[in-house]
């Protein structure tokens, strides 16, 4: 009684999850999980800022622009949600800007502003109006966003339409069904068109339209607004369905194809034009900018007594300012590129390869870590040893003998040899001490400070310590390659030798397409591409290897293939190669004739997205060329003459400006520089 009183207290679902059938359809590995559709980021980011406060925003409305942009991404996101998210955006950043700025301004970097400038309000300018820019700027990122994403998946369509259309027309041609070469095109494409077709096949089942045909009517005219080349051949695919002879349909369905690749090949020609005004704005905010201001700063500063030729300066602009404004350019520039082909991806666990964070040395692995830390300590001491002695050493080969890297002289050394001593063009040194006598203290400080320069700039009283400063920047500069080049250049290896697999599998398909219209066994036809093709690596890799797990292991082609330990794609991530595979084991199934024509399909398909690859390139090779002559090249030779003529310039202005105001304080400092 108590046991049937205890299964009478079992709900349903209980009942049925202790029933244990012992067949294949009912394993818990065949289980297949309802997932919920990832909300975007931006999409999540604009709901959780419109929850705080629900009432900024409300009433808004889309304008036409943005709200095609959301229904063509499928993002579930109001009017009132982006426009409250913009708005607290907005507040949100100004507030923590302008925090962040009084706390600069409050700190001991806002007194040392104030002492560069000279002017409180200037440096005020300088820290506040910054955070203003900043918060507008993160706000105008927030708004454009959505259409920025649109234009995105614009490009990507580029490349995924041809691969997509191509995936459906290859399933036209064997079966003309259209549910089936949906379904296809779904599995096999990429990017926001593949799911696009997923979504249509799920609303088709859940009712949402009566058939397939009107679900892909809606998603034609979505996307036809962004990619009319898509809509045009989806059309198209569907009228081949009425045509009542198949030789027909073969030659709607290559005219189709033929359409796409000349659209295609016509943006990618617009994509090439319009590239030529950002990579010109590119070469002048990466190559003339610097070589500008390395003029102008120098001579503004002199003129108007501003530090704008300070080092901290200089640091701010050169290695901070430009590099970061030319990085956020040039990303954007890249970011419009269609993505034409995807390379395989290469975990950091892939068998054969280090382990993380290490690096081959000889035939141990040491960790990269310890050496960089080795180039450093090594580095660092080289640099000092350097700058004290010179190369080859003064110590042993004496002052007077020529060194090939001179090293560098101390202020003590370059007044010792004219005679004077250290402090001699201290604030209160022996020098400003003689100007007091003929002038008054505003004019003795001025003439100092030329007397400084003049004397300083003179090749051979020059202090600057180079080999100390440039042999540290050599020794950051390896440091950082090395850790660089060994983090990643193992995996970049193992992606060559899997791309180069991937362009002989491509050159393959064909050999292996013409043995199966031969009507030939499978096992028959990877043999004889094996033995026809044997300087391959594919042949070796992956034809070779399922063949003998075939005939030694006795796998079926399909364990042959797959298998997680013994299968030939073992440890080979190429999604090129493995969704070919997946085709010749699905179309097997169905008999070797449409295999082969499955493959002769396939071939011609990845030859397609090859042309649209060698296309792009070709059209930007001529832009891109030009930039890595420039900034290879010429830039650093421009660079390099400007920076040697700077103290000529320097000595000239100083000459000019000390002139002006005092007379006969240049004598006076000729002489000493002399």
């Amino acid at each position: 009684m108590a046991r049937r009183s205890r299964r009478q207290n079992l709900t349903p679902g209980e009942i049925y999850k202790g029933i244990a059938v012992d067949y294949a359809d009912f394993d818990n590995k065949a289980e297949k999980k309802l997932l919920k559709k990832v909300e975007h980021p931006f999409v999540s980011y604009c709901k959780r800022l419109h929850k705080f406060a629900k009432g900024i925003g409300k009433g808004s409305k889309f304008t036409s622009e943005y709200q095609d942009a959301v229904d063509f991404l499928g993002w579930k996101l109001s009017a009132n949600e982006f426009n409250g998210a913009v708005t607290l955006t907005f507040v949100l950043s100004l507030v923590l800007f302008l925090v962040l700025a009084f706390l600069a301004d409050s700190s001991p970097l806002g007194q040392i502003l104030q002492g560069f400038l000279g002017d409180p309000l200037i440096a005020k300018a300088y820290i506040y109006v910054p955070a203003v820019v900043a918060s507008l700027l993160i706000t105008y990122i927030v708004q454009k966003f959505p259409l920025n994403e649109a234009k995105t998946e614009q490009t990507k369509a580029l490349t995924f339409v041809p691969e997509i259309m191509g995936y459906m027309i290859m399933s036209m041609k064997l079966v003309p069904n259209l549910e089936k070469a949906v379904e296809f095109a779904a599995d096999h494409g990429r990017g926001k068109i593949a799911a696009d077709f997923r979504g249509a096949i799920w609303d088709v089942q859940l009712g949402v339209y009566g058939t397939l045909s009107e679900a892909l009517d809606a998603l034609a005219y979505r996307w036809g607004k962004y990619s009319e080349e898509f809509k045009r051949s989806l059309m198209m695919v569907r009228a081949s369905v009425l045509e009542n002879t198949e030789a027909k349909r073969y030659q709607m369905l290559d005219k189709t194809m033929q359409t796409v690749l000349d659209s295609i090949r016509n943006k990618m020609e617009d994509y090439a034009r319009g590239l030529q005004e950002p990579a010109t704005l590119l070469f002048y905010l990466g190559v003339l900018l610097p070589l500008i201001l390395i003029i102008i700063l120098p001579v503004g500063s002199a003129f108007s007594g501003q530090p704008l030729a300070m080092p901290i300066v200089l640091i701010a602009i050169y290695n901070i300012g430009i590099p970061i404004m030319v990085l956020l350019f040039a990303r954007s520039v890249i970011k419009q590129r269609p993505p034409t082909y995807e390379p395989p991806f290469i975990a950091e666990d892939y068998p054969g390869i280090p382990k993380k964070g290490m690096m081959k040395f000889g035939t141990t692995q040491v960790p990269i870590i310890v050496a960089v830390i080795a180039i450093l300590i090594v580095g660092g001491i080289g640099a000092f040893v350097l700058s004290q002695e010179g190369l080859p050493p003064k110590s042993l080969v004496g002052d007077s003998f020529f060194q090939i890297i001179p090293y560098d002289k101390t202020n003590a050394e370059v007044l010792e040899a004219f005679g004077r001593p250290e402090t001699y063009f201290d604030d209160d040194g022996q020098f400003f001490q003689e100007q007091l006598r003929v002038s008054n203290e505003q004019q003795a400080r001025k003439t100092l400070i030329i007397a400084q320069q003049e004397f300083y700039n003179q090749p051979q009283n020059d202090i600057t310590p180079f080999a100390l400063v440039f042999g540290l920047m050599v020794t950051f500069a390896v440091a950082v390659h090395i850790f660089l080049r060994h983090k990643y250049i193992y995996r970049r290896r193992v992606q060559e030798e899997i791309m180069q697999l991937e362009t002989e599998f491509k050159d393959s398909l064909y050999i292996l397409a013409s043995r199966l219209g031969e009507n030939k066994p499978v096992e028959e036809a990877l043999r004889h591409v094996k033995s026809f093709l044997p300087n391959l690596k594919v042949s070796d890799r992956i034809f070779g290897r399922t063949i003998d797990n075939i005939q030694m292991l006795g796998m079926p082609l399909d364990a042959a293939v797959f298998d997680p330990l013994y299968g030939s794609m073992k440890n080979v991530p190429s999604t090129i190669i493995e969704t070919s595979m997946k085709l010749l084991i699905d179309s097997v199934q169905l008999g070797v004739n449409l295999a082969a024509r499955t493959m002769i399909s396939l071939s011609l398909q990845l030859s397609n997205s090859e042309k649209v690859t060698r296309l792009l390139s070709t059209l930007v090779s001529d832009i891109t060329n030009m930039m890595r002559t420039m900034v290879v090249f010429i830039a650093p030779i421009v660079l390099g003459i400007t920076v040697a003529l700077q103290k000529i310039v320097m000595r000239t202005l100083a000459s000019v400006a000390g002139s002006s105001f005092v007379e006969g304080d240049i004598k006076t400092v000729e002489g000493i520089a002399l």
